[in-house]
């Protein structure tokens, strides 16, 4: 993500669903200053990542109680209609409550909020038609366990250790850096545990916004053993806050993961087109897509804690 590319915030959703009485959400985040951090233009994407999890071990999650919700807002840009012959960039948001027990009811809501970015084609976008919007892009769903979509083929299971929309997941994970690079490389090994599948695959994880704090600074130490990581923008301006971008670039695409350098916290992700971008259409350099993660805990179903 050599490119800086601006992403909104957090999703609105509709009406919050009614729900017992709490206090105020309260947005997890650590407290050190931003004068304290040393200049990032002179360090390594190691270095960064090791700093990133020297700041993370100090931070405290906000401890999700009885009738409380962890929420996850994330914003994202997609690519949709590849296969078709010509790309969109859709602006969608996705908010999950999560609640303390996994057994008990989640919440998504997922909003479409722009459908219309054309960034090139085989054909003109006037003969390009936006792609359908399927039932699956928006609505409201509720289900124990994250259970969103009932009919889904393989069914999903409460606990299952191999799924990292589980708590259980992350209850699995060793906390040893050493043991969770060699994890990722069998959690990557069907394609190939190459840096290229490894390290979108390890930001794919990071972006459920549902690793402990402990559990990610250590997650961080794994990445770093990712050869090939740069340091590819020191200012990087995700949904409104100023991160460092981390990436790997293989020719085809960079993929960036973007950290915010005075509390370690991991602000979201992007993708950009790499020299010679997969579709002929795609210019170098072309966002191919973003996402921006919140997490915080709320009260109460359906409530959207404040920026």
């Amino acid at each position: 993500m050599a490119v800086t590319a601006v992403v909104v915030a957090q999703q609105r959703p509709t009406a919050p669903a009614p729900g017992p009485a709490a206090a105020p959400p309260v947005r997890t985040t650590t407290g050190v200053p931003t004068s304290a951090a040393p200049d990032l233009r002179l360090m390594s994407a190691v270095q960064v990542l090791t700093r990133a999890a020297d700041l993370t071990v100090g931070a405290a999650d906000q401890p999700v109680g009885p009738g409380q919700f962890r929420y996850v807002g994330e914003h994202t840009w997609v690519q949709r209609g590849v296969h078709t012959g010509y790309t969109y960039l859709w602006e969608q948001e996705v908010d999950r409550w999560i609640p303390a027990n996994e057994h008990d009811v989640w919440q998504e809501t997922r909003r479409i909020l722009s459908t219309g970015k054309f960034l090139g084609g085989s054909v003109p976008q006037p003969q390009a038609p936006d792609p359908a919007i399927e039932d699956t892009d928006q609505g409201q769903r509720q289900g124990r366990c994250g259970d969103f979509f009932p009919q889904a083929k393989p069914p999903k299971k409460c606990g299952d250790a191999t799924d990292w929309d589980s708590p259980a997941f992350y209850a699995a994970l060793p906390h040893d850096p050493v043991a969770l690079y060699a994890k990722l490389q069998q959690l990557t090994k069907a394609r190939g545990s190459t840096p290229s599948v490894m390290f979108p695959f390890g930001t794919e994880i990071l972006r459920a916004g549902q690793m402990p704090a402990q559990l990610r600074a250590q997650w961080y130490r794994a990445l770093a053993k990712i050869p090939g990581i740069t340091v590819q923008a020191a200012e990087a301006n995700l949904d409104g806050r100023t991160g460092i971008a981390l990436g790997l670039d293989d020719r085809h695409e960079i993929r960036q993961l973007i950290i915010d350098p005075a509390t370690g916290g991991f602000i979201g992700e992007r993708t950009i087109a790499g020299a010679e971008p997969d579709e002929p259409w795609i210019k170098p350099g072309t966002q191919l897509g973003a996402g921006a993660i919140t997490t915080a805990v709320t009260g109460r179903l359906g409530e959207v804690p404040p920026k």
